[in-house]
């Protein structure tokens, strides 16, 4: 899954070698500031050692901005582990790649927990919803919001096109009415509103099912010097440190047309019939 390991390997480290190697290979220092990590990658495929196989979505979903939905799920049948934790950070994609994704999680024999890292916004909350077991991580955040696209068009066509994107946030809401409970009219309005979710909040909603706290011990820093661990980066990278400098990455949520710029810009979510305010004392 991992292509081009050399200059991923280096993109590990671009912040400090960028600027020397572009005096020494202008052309390899662009190649790297070009690189884009996949937008998703698999490892454990096997389940080696009973453990679960890990699924990581962490960029835009499917199509133009990424690979479709029809790699993915190839990739994913392959799995045979009993178990798959399928992690992600994503501010969203196309909606018909986050359903296709969504529904191959769900078909499959495994049992999937899917677990919020970051952020789950817009496409990638359809696919967040379709675990067996929803876990979002403390200050991760999830975001509903109505179908949208960017386009240009007669009268006669965004009135056809509006009447789709109708359907198509109908459709997604009884998606979430069906994991979380209530109806979809009541879901529709949140999405309309774009509702923006801390991890108690979307237990609240029932989006997610519990929030996700990593208890293990941070390891002992390593006294290698800076020289030497840059060059075994570079030349000795395996995909877990890529994983880990995924797990680093940010997503801008500008230019998107989002309403909001994530939970801390946006309104508290329309509650449901349990109390939010007990939640958040049980979880404190």
């Amino acid at each position: 899954m991992l292509n081009q390991p050399g200059l991923r390997a280096l993109n590990l480290q671009k912040v400090r070698l960028l600027e020397r190697l572009s005096n020494s290979n202008p052309e390899l220092a662009q190649q790297i500031r070009a690189t884009k990590l996949d937008w998703y990658t698999m490892r454990n495929q096997e389940g080696q050692g009973g453990g679960p196989a890990e699924v990581f979505i962490y960029d835009e979903i499917g199509g133009s901005f990424g690979v479709d939905a029809s790699a993915f799920v190839q990739d994913l049948s392959a799995i045979t582990a009993n178990e798959i934790i399928c992690r992600i950070n994503s501010p969203g994609g196309l909606l018909i790649d986050g359903i296709a994704i969504g529904n191959a999680l769900a078909q499959h024999p495994a049992m999937i927990t899917t677990r919020v890292d970051g952020i789950a916004a817009s496409a990638a909350s359809v696919v967040f919803v379709a675990g067996d077991v929803r876990e979002v991580c403390e200050g991760a955040q999830v975001m509903v919001h109505d179908a949208s696209v960017n386009v240009a068009g007669n009268p006669r066509d965004l009135r056809e096109l509006a009447d789709w994107l109708d359907d198509q946030s109908q459709n997604v809401a009884a998606i979430y009415a069906r994991k979380a409970g209530g109806t979809a009219e009541a879901w529709r309005e949140r999405m309309q509103s774009e509702t923006w979710m801390f991890a108690p909040e979307a237990v609240e909603m029932k989006l997610a099912n519990s929030i996700y706290v990593n208890k293990k011990t941070a390891p002992a820093i390593d006294d290698e010097p800076e020289e030497d661990a840059e060059e075994h980066a570079i030349h000795n990278a395996l995909p877990t440190d890529m994983l880990e400098s995924l797990m680093n990455r940010s997503h801008r949520l500008t230019n998107r047309g989002y309403k909001f710029l994530g939970r801390n810009k946006a309104p508290e979510p329309i509650p449901t019939n349990n109390s939010f305010a007990d939640l958040i004392d049980s979880w404190r």
